[in-house]
């Protein structure tokens, strides 16, 4: 099919003329994701056709107008824009395709080829130089097919909107065709084992050692999105839904700080303002960040983020390595565990008769929760998550199996943690029988909360304010958080094995020594046997 000077998208195959575009990628979808349209004008003459492509043409822009949901002088603009090469574009990607050219021939076709095939080769190669030479020299009627072919397959992959028949395509089929006479020279000169001569010197050594060049200060230039480079770190390392939360929502402020979402803009006077900037602005209950907040949360999350990103090459540098916040811990007012009193206070409370607008769930985890904390010295979500399946026997021993098949476990390691015999003697597990899955909490009744925020949280919540309205009302003391506290004071007044002890809370070994082997049921149900009983009312 041959282009018709002096009118685009006019081509003529024999004695008739066509209609023939491109269809730019945006817009394929309204022409069953065809690349081309070609349609026979019906005739074979230029009057007649005329009239025939001005239609064609204003049907065809109509299209993409509406597969682009825009007027068609918009929609053929945001076509036009951004997508057309530059000649120094062309060039660079020209030179990429004879240098992968090249190579996979001389991994595949020049690999242990026999003579004979060789010959045959060569013979082809030297015909196509032809072919191709001839569709690109002056006055050539067409191009080689194969030629037209790697310009279209070129446009697709790198997304270009060039008109065929414009002076930009047949810039690129010259520039492609001298590409592919200098590959097939390459080739047959490595099939006789002469040395290769480059006939056109923009293919020279040195033109692809400035392509390398200019490729690496478009990327130094070129934009890194923080938000891209929190997804790449949250897809490697994985942290917990609650950890994910809060740093999308430090992250996201620190954008917000910046004024722009670009890794290369960043830098360490940015850092530094932001770290100040957070002390003034107010926390969600309303007071003044602490700097103790600001170094122990909000620097550790674009710190590691930007530190995940210079390690994968994303950017040159990390500007936050060497930001710290420095300021005094504030000295506790009190111990972080719960005082005997308020232990005793919520465990009566327990066996009060709790309000009917409350569910059965929520009934239940009053009932349980506080004890097994009590008794254990597990998270309050590590209990709220806990399933009826997750209590088991193990020989002699009943226990809890805390795993994070249940919800989230803080180091991502499951254990298992003996019942007290207090809990049992209150009738746990008669309580328990017949339960099947979660149980404070109804599953059936999930309302679409988030991983970071599920409903065996939500539990844990609910048991916090609770816990304040009985009365445990000291803010130095966390409501469920004040149970582990308090178990590792009263693990140390039985003295009971500091190496088991921290098994039971699944705290992390203090040697590595002690990180070898595990902790059998037998040996925790020898320590927390010496925990005394909570002398309650009732119980």
């Amino acid at each position: 099919m041959k282009a018709v000077k002096g009118y685009r998208y006019l081509f003529r195959r024999g004695d008739q003329l066509y209609f023939r575009r491109r269809v730019p990628l945006s817009a394929r979808a309204a022409f069953d994701n065809r690349k081309e349209v070609q349609k026979s004008l019906g005739t074979g003459t230029i009057t007649e056709a005329r009239h025939l492509l001005a239609i064609e043409v204003a049907t065809f822009d109509k299209m993409i107008a509406d597969a682009a949901g825009k007027p068609v002088a918009d929609a053929l603009r945001q076509i036009a824009s951004g997508k057309q090469p530059s000649r120094v574009e062309i060039e660079e990607t020209v030179r990429q395709w004879l240098a992968e050219r090249v190579e996979r021939a001389a991994a595949s076709e020049l690999v242990s080829i026999h003579h004979d095939d060789a010959q045959r080769l060569w013979q082809g190669l030297q015909a196509q130089v032809e072919n191709v030479r001839q569709g690109i020299g002056l006055g050539a009627d067409e191009p080689a097919i194969t030629t037209v072919w790697l310009a279209e397959s070129i446009c697709e992959a790198a997304g270009w909107e060039i008109e065929q028949g414009s002076s930009q395509w047949q810039q690129l089929l010259r520039l492609l065709g001298r590409g592919q006479i200098e590959a097939n020279d390459w080739l047959a000169a490595d099939l006789n084992g002469d040395a290769r001569t480059i006939q056109d010197t923009r293919f020279a050594p040195e033109q692809y050692r400035l392509d390398e060049q200019r490729l690496a200060e478009r990327r130094a230039r070129a934009p890194v999105p923080i938000t891209e480079m929190l997804e790449g770190y949250l897809k490697e390392h994985e942290p917990t839904p609650a950890t994910e939360k809060v740093w999308r929502r430090h992250i996201g402020r620190f954008i917000e700080f910046l004024g722009h979402n670009d890794a290369t803009r960043v830098t360490l006077a940015n850092v530094v303002a932001w770290k100040f900037s957070l002390l003034e602005q107010p926390s969600e209950g309303g007071k003044a960040k602490s700097a103790r907040t600001v170094r122990d949360s909000y620097l550790p999350a674009v710190r590691s983020v930007f530190k995940w990103a210079a390690g994968n090459g994303k950017i040159a540098h990390n500007p936050v390595a060497g930001v710290v916040m420095a300021g005094k811990r504030k000295p506790p007012i009190r111990d972080k565990g719960l005082t005997d009193d308020e232990a005793h206070l919520i465990l009566a409370a327990t066996l009060t008769l709790p309000p009917d607008r409350l569910s059965p769930e929520r009934k239940f985890a009053r009932r349980w929760v506080p004890w097994l904390c009590a008794y254990t010295g597990a998270r309050v979500n590590e209990m709220t998550q806990l399933r009826a399946e997750d209590v088991k026997r193990d020989g002699r021993i009943w226990t809890i199996y805390i795993t994070p098949e249940a919800g989230g476990v803080k180091d991502g390691n499951p254990r298992t943690v003996p019942l007290h015999p207090h809990i049992l003697d209150q009738g746990f597990l008669r309580a328990i029988s017949g339960k099947v899955g979660p149980l404070f909490y109804d599953p059936s009744l999930h309302r679409g909360g988030s991983r970071s925020h599920p409903q065996y949280k939500k539990v844990g919540e609910y048991l916090a304010r609770w816990v304040r309205e009985v009365g445990v009302s000291d803010p130095g003391v966390w409501p469920n958080h004040g149970w582990r506290h308090r178990f590792k004071t009263q693990a140390r007044i039985v003295g009971m094995d500091p190496e088991t002890r921290d098994a039971i809370q699944g705290h992390v070994p203090r040697t590595e020594g002690e990180a070898y082997g595990g902790t059998p049921a037998e040996v925790s149900w020898r320590e927390i046997k010496k925990l005394p009983r909570y002398r309650i009312e009732g119980v």
